[in-house]
């Protein structure tokens, strides 16, 4: 007996330094970092087992293991020294709901720290945290409990008003802002869901939010046509961002795409959210600038995911808040100007068939304009607009045809007169003409280019032009009324018109510029 206690006591001694060399050569895991931990490829229709052995340092405050959405069923046991084996099971305390457990004071003298836990990503292993780290997490739950309060206020405000102001870009943005919110709510320190019901549930509202942001641009702009190869690339970008966020959530670990071209896909579809908005702008449409600098600062977001997460952590965030802000602005402009058009006007002063001013109710306007033009000796500017070979369309294709072209080019000059002193009306037949105070003769033909283009994006058939497209030929003038001076209001007029006649001889579908006046009949 004696014999065999020496032997064991032999054995321990010559042991004892291989297990203090094995418990040295274990990973320290640092304070804010991932815990050395690994697991098998996991996704949430199969989980997986996550283990992990580590040591921690030696710090004046208290350490904890907190864990992403990803993890569920965490429990940790502190090793060492002797025989001391402890186990802690997790519990959601932590700031934000986060699954987690404080490890004892004396945990750094432990040989290890094992970790326990079932996982849906094996990209996503718990963290080691300090006090002031967890302090700092907290701080975040309150903050994103302000942008949650945005977001849904939002979104409660124009779904309530959408219905009563018949507007469709309303009813999309408060889709977009309740999506946004509801894709805080794992973050606001409520409630934990599970990785089965949270992961989902984020495909699921991302989703929304990338669907609902497009429903919301064309219910903004419906009068922009875009090209079928624009169009058509944006949609796709959605289709394809919405597959990439729900293989993401769903198979994790088994999903293809690397997250950073995942990245770049919602980068691409800012982008061309951008692009729209250039392209509203540059149609003048209604809220356009607000729109624009809305998908600016989402495309920053989307780049800042893509950055180091230290310094740009709040980035993302903050461009969504502010750019679901000036969505906002960019519907009120919306349904101030439906506001507007649709308040009641005299009928002495609207054209019975196009809705807009008639040609008594331009004249007034032109003479009150003018006066106030010499008052102040600021410019004004008149682009006149004519359908090309309108009567040839009105032989193919019917009078009522006709009548429906002649209204939905009076929606497109109507938008454009998008300032309160503008006037937009019906001049003669099938001749437009829009009055805008305050502008040279620049700011006129940029007007007459965005209507031109915004009547190519109508896309109006007619087979008697060369390019089997309805368009219009603009002219453009611009004066500045001096006191005793000899120009009258009536030479703005026909200085456009000759523009008008020289842009229809030159071969139409075209804008012209303040020519000199020519005594001839307008070309059909």
């Amino acid at each position: 007996m004696g014999r065999r206690l020496v032997a064991l006591a032999a054995l321990a001694a010559a042991l004892a330094p291989a297990w203090a060399f094995a418990a040295d050569q274990l990973p320290l895991a640092p304070a804010g970092a991932p815990v050395p931990a690994e697991a098998a490829s996991a996704t949430l229709l199969r989980p997986s087992t996550l283990h992990g052995a580590f040591r921690v340092p030696h710090l004046d405050t208290a350490l904890y293991v907190g864990t992403p959405w990803y993890v569920r069923d965490l429990s940790v046991t502190v090793v060492g020294p002797g025989p001391r084996r402890d186990t802690l099971t997790a519990n959601t305390d932590l700031p934000g709901r986060m699954l987690g457990v404080r490890l004892p004071a004396d945990a750094w003298q432990a040989d290890r720290v094992e970790l326990t836990a079932t996982t849906v990503s094996s990209a996503a292993p718990p963290y080691l945290l300090t006090a002031d780290q967890l302090a700092e997490i907290a701080w975040r739950s309150w903050s994103y409990a302000a942008y949650f309060g945005l977001f849904l206020a939002l979104a409660l405000f124009h779904a309530l008003f959408a219905p009563l102001l018949r507007s469709r870009a309303a009813g999309w943005f408060a889709g977009l802002a309740g999506a946004q919110a509801g894709l805080l709510i794992p973050w606001l320190g409520i409630v934990r869901p599970p990785p089965e019901i949270s992961q989902p549930l984020h495909a699921l509202l991302q989703s929304a939010v990338y669907v609902c942001t497009l429903m919301f641009t064309r219910a903004l702009f419906r009068e922009l046509r875009l090209a079928r190869r624009m169009a058509g690339a944006i949609y796709a970008l959605v289709g394809m961002n919405v597959a990439a966020v729900a293989g993401g959530d769903v198979f994790q670990d088994l999903w293809a795409i690397p997250d950073l071209f995942a990245q770049a896909l919602v980068v691409a579809l800012n982008l061309a959210f951008v692009a729209f908005g250039v392209a509203a702008l540059r149609a003048r449409l209604n809220g356009a600038r607000y729109y624009l600098a809305a998908t600016a600062l989402g495309t920053i977001g989307a780049v800042a995911t893509m950055a180091p997460a230290g310094p740009f952590r709040a980035v993302p965030v903050l461009a969504a808040a502010g750019e679901a802000l000036l969505f906002a602005l960019a519907v009120a402009a919306q349904l101030r100007y439906d506001a507007r058009e649709r308040a009641p006007r005299p009928e002495d002063d609207r054209d019975g068939l196009t809705g807009i001013a008639n040609r008594p109710a331009f004249d007034d306007a032109l003479n009150a304009a003018w006066k106030r033009a010499e008052r102040a000796s600021s410019p004004l500017a008149a682009v006149l607009v004519d359908l090309d070979r309108f009567k040839a369309y009105n032989d193919a294709y019917g009078h009522l045809a006709g009548d429906d072209v002649l209204r939905r080019i009076a929606r497109v000059i109507a938008a454009a007169a998008s300032r309160r002193d503008d006037v937009a009306a019906r001049y003669a037949g099938d001749k437009f003409v829009l009055l805008l105070p305050d502008t040279d003769l620049a700011g006129g033909r940029y007007v007459g280019e965005a209507i031109l283009e915004r009547v190519a994006f109508l896309a109006i058939a007619h087979s008697g032009l060369p390019a089997k497209r309805g368009s219009v030929s603009i002219g453009v003038a611009a004066l500045t009324p001096r006191h005793g001076g000899t120009t009258t209001a009536s030479d703005l007029v026909q200085r456009a018109d000759a523009a008008l006649y020289v842009a229809k001889s030159m071969g139409r579908n075209r804008v012209i510029a303040d020519e000199p006046v020519l005594a001839s009949p307008t070309l059909r």
